[in-house]
């Protein structure tokens, strides 16, 4: 009886990400950065693999050199990630999703820790973003 609760807690305890963890590959094989909850994780350091088990469609000065290849890009973005939006809203949201996107490519070309990575909200408004994790403006 003993050996066997032991072993559930092996178990248990061996698939639980460390808070030291952060940057490295946690138990499980998952990305330490997937595990997290934090609403920061929208804009912050992503490691977490994308949908379909590879990694978030990289920013390179390919995709920076033109609005067509911008625009390709945002286009595989969608697809990468499974969103689907007529032409107008696309259109609509383009500015936000380039300006992202050349953030993470001047962040990723410079000398700063870490890396930064096109996620599933790269085309979003800081209102969207706001009213995902919960924030309310408050009444005056």
């Amino acid at each position: 009886m003993a050996s066997m609760a032991s072993k559930l807690a092996r178990a248990a305890f061996a698939t639980r990400a460390s808070p030291s963890a952060a940057g490295r590959i946690a138990a499980g094989g998952r990305p330490a950065a997937a595990i997290s909850g934090s609403p920061t994780d929208a804009l912050s350091i992503s490691l977490a693999e994308g949908p379909k088990g590879y990694p978030n469609p990289p920013v390179d000065e390919n995709v920076l050199k033109s609005k067509e290849s911008m625009w390709a890009f945002y286009e595989y973005w969608c697809k990468f990630h499974g969103i689907s939006r007529d032409h107008r809203e696309m259109a609509r949201r383009f500015k936000i999703f380039s300006d992202n996107a050349r953030r993470v490519h001047e962040f990723n070309s410079s000398n700063c820790r870490g890396s930064l990575a096109m996620n599933g909200l790269a085309d979003a408004t800081n209102e969207e973003i706001n009213i995902r994790y919960g924030y309310r403006r408050k009444k005056r």
